[in-house]
């Protein structure tokens, strides 16, 4: 699966593995952290690198696919207590107001299967499919 310039399409997961309403991060280098996340509130869905743009590097949730505020309407970050709008990521609250997260492409494949595009170099062979949640 081929994207450009030494990017390619890699396969996250079926797109049923992601709630209607949630997050969902994925370890795209195999090293224990989650590198990106995706967003799904019903029809919105959207990704993004684990990374606050306050702190570069700093993870945002405090516990493993923990990246939407209590009440669902806003991704967070639990170190800098910074709110990011979903659709967005533009930061609204917080250390960081009006910087972004940086987004990834997603596409949805054969209506079945999400995909990410990545450099080459952010990935392991294999992500998703296998992967425990």
């Amino acid at each position: 699966m081929e994207g450009t310039g030494g990017s390619r399409w890699i396969r996250l997961c079926e797109l049923s593995a992601l709630p209607l309403v949630g997050a969902r991060g994925f370890d795209l280098r195999g090293q224990g952290v989650d590198d990106i996340f995706v967003i799904r509130q019903h029809a919105l869905l959207r990704g993004y690198w684990n990374s606050c743009p306050h702190w570069p590097g700093a993870p945002l949730p405090w516990r493993k696919h923990a990246y939407l505020c209590h009440d669902m309407n806003y991704i967070g970050c639990h170190g800098h207590g910074a709110r990011f709008t979903l659709d967005e990521g533009l930061c609204v609250l917080g250390p960081c107001v009006g910087q972004r997260l940086e987004s990834v492409a997603l596409r949805i494949e054969d209506g079945t299967y999400l995909s990410v595009l990545c450099a080459s170099d952010d990935v392991r062979t294999h992500v998703g499919l296998g992967d425990s949640l």
